[in-house]
């Protein structure tokens, strides 16, 4: 039978909750999840008994932080070793393998399998349906989904078929990505924006930059997409301007009524929405995942309100499980009760990813930043940010930047070039060179499941 206490998740009280109420909940997952892992979770096994940690003495949220933080690397390093043993005493649907879904963005080439179980699916259709509800979503939408059909099955494009399952609604497969020589079964970009129109879908959904060339080819080719009520955006950080951007390109086919909306998650996190602009990232269930932060360098937990390393923990996950995982991201998080009067977790910052955190000439820079300077700017199709040796393979010559980017047709590329070099340099007191390559050169969505906008090619020097 399950270890787990019976829980009621059929409706969404425990999203309005009083906190403690909510930890109290928390409080036996928390205990059974830790207890479970140190038998047969080869990863945490070797981790408690190598540091002496006694799971017996975690009985509850509190106690978490006798825990030690779990690094992406130590992920990366050994993923089969985050995968719980399907241990004979569960439910089958708890030990049954239902699919997998890898992550993205590993320097090896190689993305590390998450393993998902029937019940571990069926927690993510409990998670899809209470994120449809917060945004009042139904089951008369047509999604279109618009991640790439990739080598590795991305988690992103999954989830995204999985909650029209959970809501009841339509869904268009676009099936983007690197054509297949060998299997035939990929569209181009204007063949998926065929499909969108054809289908009259109301939700976009896929990686900011490739649903912002979908919007910009069928401006380019006079399309109309009245029917588009939702632009659902995830996969790289998306500033506001960014998504003001997203905006003013629905307007420009016909969609100017459409919100945009901003999901912040993880392939191995899951996804947090904002039920309004400006709002912050709501988590849509406590009751299955964890959140809190920490400082970057102690690992020891910060009090809501202050800036530190997200750490999730999964509280009944039976495939691939994680304890304290550190995602990646800088943020804030709050349990203060929302506008719409939701007190679950809610991140209240704008995520900064650590790795884009890198000094430039001995300053400490958020490269994301200088993405940002261009996601709005008029007549920029690409954009990237490059930065390396001002002479290549000489770190002795000093740090220099570099923007690339790509012109909307019909834009003068060479009256652009200065606007975008004064940009940046407004914004961060950096004058950087600037390069006009083709859209293709920066993002190829047939190519690359993500843009790179930010590169450091510094390393290799």
């Amino acid at each position: 039978m399950s270890v787990h206490p019976a829980l009621d998740l059929s409706g969404d009280s425990l999203l309005y909750a009083d906190p403690a109420e909510v930890d109290r909940l928390r409080d036996p997952l928390v205990t059974a999840q830790v207890r479970l892992l140190a038998r047969h979770h080869p990863h945490y096994r070797r981790l408690f008994a190598r540091t002496g940690v006694d799971p017996e003495r975690v009985r509850g949220v509190a106690d978490l932080a006798r825990l030690p933080v779990t690094g992406k690397q130590d992920f990366l390093a050994d993923p089969e070793s985050f995968r719980l043993e399907p241990s004979a005493d569960l439910p089958i649907a708890e030990r049954t393998l239902a699919y997998l879904i890898y992550t993205t963005g590993t320097t090896s080439g190689a993305p590390a399998p998450l393993y998902v179980t029937t019940s571990d699916d069926w927690g993510y259709l409990l998670h899809a349906r209470r994120c449809a509800r917060l945004l009042g979503l139904g089951a008369d939408e047509v999604i279109a989904n618009l991640f790439p059909l990739t080598p590795f099955p991305m988690g992103a494009r999954i989830r995204a078929d999985r909650t029209a399952a959970a809501i009841g609604a339509s869904i268009v497969q676009g099936h983007t990505g690197r054509p297949s020589a060998d299997w035939p079964v990929h569209r181009r970009l204007d063949e998926a924006i065929d499909l969108v129109v054809a289908h009259g879908a109301t939700v976009l959904w896929g990686v900011s930059g490739f649903v912002r060339r979908v919007l910009i080819r069928a401006a380019e080719r006079g399309l109309r997409l009245p029917a588009v009520r939702w632009c659902f955006v995830t996969g790289e950080a998306t500033s506001a301007a960014g998504l003001d951007d997203l905006r003013e390109r629905l307007r420009a086919v016909g969609a100017g009524t459409a919100r945009v909306a901003n999901r912040y998650g993880s392939t191995e996190g899951w996804s947090m929405i904002e039920c309004a602009d400006g709002h912050g990232w709501h988590n849509p269930t406590p009751d299955l995942i964890h959140l809190e932060v920490v400082d970057r360098a102690s690992g020891e937990p910060l009090p809501d309100g202050e800036a530190g390393l997200l750490l999730i923990t999964h509280l009944r996950a039976r495939g691939t499980a994680f304890l304290r995982y550190a995602v990646g991201d800088v943020v804030r998080l709050t349990r203060e009760r929302c506008a719409c009067g939701r007190t679950a977790e809610r991140i209240v910052s704008q995520p900064v990813r650590t790795r884009d955190l890198v000094k430039v000439n001995g300053t400490l820079v958020n490269l994301a930043v200088l993405g940002d300077a261009l996601a709005d700017l008029a007549g920029v199709a690409e954009y990237r940010v490059v930065l390396d040796h001002r002479r290549p393979g000489d770190p002795l010559s000093g740090d220099g930047v570099v923007v690339e980017f790509a012109p909307v047709a019909g834009t003068d590329a060479e009256a652009l070039a200065p606007v975008v070099r004064e940009r940046i340099h407004a914004l961060t007191h950096l004058t950087p060179g600037v390069r006009v390559v083709g859209a293709d050169d920066i993002y190829d969505p047939l190519a690359d499941a993500k843009p790179r906008r930010l590169v450091d090619r510094r390393q290799a020097g």
